[in-house]
């Protein structure tokens, strides 16, 4: 029999008592800003949930229970560390660009935020695009938030919290600098790195937790993830990202390089774009 992936994991001692109220209620409404007319908007919030996957009855046993998927996205920090839950759970952003040797700014569970995935990602996506310069082509055409380089970009961020091992320490770490870009969760890849450049294999670890995401704008199981990555950031002529696969421990870290074959005269200064507008 196929064994289950540790995110399906029904945790003992653990209910909705341990889920934030306002992360499910914000997920309800980008669920719906994504996805109007789904069926599922109209279910109460514990069938709902159930249906993400949070929520989960093991037919063999007839037991029932929160599952860690549930928790890491939606729940309280204080349960998602908690021994029989995810004790080695770390979310991190930080933003160097103010100078190269520390950080100016700094995203972590510090006590002042639920810091489950669903916050962090709301939380840390502004400021991870936040002041993005983008050559004045692509906003001609686009959105200035809906560009490759910010699908590239949205892309692997999501990645990092869909595919980590949260029983693997370390915790995910995301850096921002002025012209380079760092993504490093804990774990391994599942597909051979050929088999991830080529694409068209889906393999999550986290299954339930991609869904969720994908729901709300974040990703698809289509295994074709790491193509728009490279071809996002191609689109400016950067180099590719490089992708870093670490063990003992298990980490993958993927780096952006934001500088390459003499493309500064594409952009303009955020002020000198502000005069122009």
């Amino acid at each position: 029999m196929q064994e289950l992936p540790a995110e399906a994991r029904i945790l003992e001692g653990f209910d909705f008592d341990d889920l934030d109220d306002a992360s499910l209620a914000a997920y309800r409404e980008r669920f719906m800003s994504s996805q109007p007319g789904h069926p599922w908007l109209v279910l109460d919030t514990k069938t709902l949930v159930a249906q993400l996957g949070c929520w989960r009855k093991d037919r063999r046993t007839g037991k029932h229970g929160l599952t860690l998927a549930g928790l890491l996205m939606f729940g309280k920090h204080e349960g998602i560390i908690s021994a029989g839950a995810a004790p080695s759970y770390f979310v991190d952003f930080r933003d160097y660009r103010e100078g190269e040797g520390q950080w100016s700014e700094r995203l972590h569970p510090d006590g002042t935020w639920e810091a489950n995935l669903f916050q962090f990602c709301q939380r840390c996506w502004p400021k991870l695009i936040a002041g993005l310069e983008v050559p004045l082509p692509l906003k001609a055409a686009r959105r200035i938030d809906d560009t490759p380089v910010h699908t590239a970009l949205r892309e692997a961020f999501v990645n990092a919290l869909v595919h980590s091992d949260y029983n693997t320490p370390g915790g995910i770490v995301i850096e921002r600098h002025r012209e380079r870009y760092r993504m490093e969760n804990p774990g391994t890849l599942l597909v051979s790195e050929e088999q991830l450049r080529r694409g068209g294999v889906s393999h999550s670890r986290n299954r339930s937790l991609q869904r969720m995401f994908m729901l709300i704008g974040g990703g698809d199981q289509a295994g074709a993830g790491y193509r728009r990555i490279q071809d996002g950031w191609g689109s400016q002529r950067w180099p590719e990202p490089r992708l870093t696969v670490q063990t003992q421990p298990d980490r993958v870290r993927l780096d952006f390089t934001m500088r390459s074959l003499g493309l500064e005269q594409f952009f303009v200064p955020a002020g000198e774009r502000r005069r122009r507008s």
